[in-house]
């Protein structure tokens, strides 16, 4: 996925990191944890602010409700687990006690999609942003690598809207040149004239190899899934008249059908494809290389859907 002198850094760390430096300044931050706290680099945190630190142990709704309780008394509360059992156990809870309610409660699901790839498909969450995206109230973030995260946590923290946030296993390539973050945005990676290219996470920094310079790409990070950044997206592709959507995730649900809908309702003529999990669940591999090659979500499957957009005209 990246080239020799790409520089890789851990989401999950980052998160750690800059959650230890909001309660620094914020006595009201809150962490409610489902007994995976290390895997979140959450260590410290513990050990500082040790009665902010609320573990629950593996009982996911409890840990829900938990948080929207303490929410509901004016505190910032993080309620962090792996996205397999957070949002996915306890969705329930979320929805009633936090969104229903309109708790602020900022949601962290880590071991998100095939990357966490020898995990297996019981970790591999696929279907996190269906289930955030569809609840009211609720906004999804996904950050493209550990530089925009240590942006993004601060503005989604003081935030009034419950929230979640989507991270991933491994260390992932340092793409972000943005200096800052807002709710709603999104952000140009590189500019192009003949097809719009829309993305969460670092999956989409595949399209960042120099394999892909010669096709004129307008690349974006879709970092805010929702609220989604309408004008940004459909000015390019006013432009460019193809879009290809890439997300690892299922396809039933994520951003490629938010998007489709908007390029429907807006009147806008384009070609459009949509990479995903095809209605499947991941399984094993060593690598997540492996899967993105199995589930046509790796660089080949992405060049050949790019030559199918340019092989016909756009706007027919």
């Amino acid at each position: 996925m990246s080239s020799k002198d790409t520089k890789l850094a851990s989401m999950r760390r980052a998160f750690g990191e800059a959650l230890f430096a909001l309660a620094l300044k914020n006595p009201n931050l809150y962490v409610v944890d489902a007994d995976l706290y290390p895997s979140l680099y959450l260590t410290d945190f513990k050990a500082r602010f040790r009665s902010r630190f609320i573990q629950v142990g593996v009982a996911e709704n409890n840990a829900a409700a938990i948080a929207a309780g303490l929410s509901a008394t004016g505190k910032t509360v993080f309620l962090t687990s792996f996205a397999c059992f957070s949002p996915a156990i306890n969705w329930a809870t979320i929805r009633q006690s936090i969104c229903y309610n309109h708790h602020p409660v900022k949601i962290v699901g880590s071991h998100a999609g095939l990357m966490s790839a020898d995990l297996g498909a019981s970790h591999q969450m696929l279907e996190d942003v269906a289930l955030m995206r569809t609840l009211p109230n609720m906004e999804v973030f996904a950050p493209i690598d550990a530089s925009e995260l240590k942006m993004m946590l601060p503005v989604i923290a003081y935030s009034q809207t419950p929230a979640y946030l989507r991270l991933v296993r491994p260390d992932t390539p340092l793409v972000n040149s943005a200096r800052s973050f807002t709710i709603g945005k999104s952000r140009f990676l590189k500019r192009g004239d003949k097809i719009t290219v829309l993305g969460y996470g670092p999956i989409l920094t595949q399209l960042l190899l120099p394999d892909f310079d010669k096709f004129s790409l307008d690349i974006i990070n879709c970092s805010s899934i929702k609220p989604l950044d309408d004008k940004t997206i459909l000015t390019s592709i006013k432009k460019t008249g193809r879009c290809l959507v890439i997300e690892d995730h299922q396809q039933n649900g994520g951003l490629g059908e938010a998007v489709a809908k908007l390029i429907l309702t807006s009147g806008q003529k384009c070609k459009f494809i949509h990479l995903g999990v095809n209605n499947a669940f991941g399984q094993s591999a060593h690598n997540y290389f492996d899967l993105y090659h199995h589930y046509a979500l790796s660089p080949l499957a992405i060049r050949e859907s790019l030559k199918k957009l340019l092989s016909t005209h756009a706007h027919s």
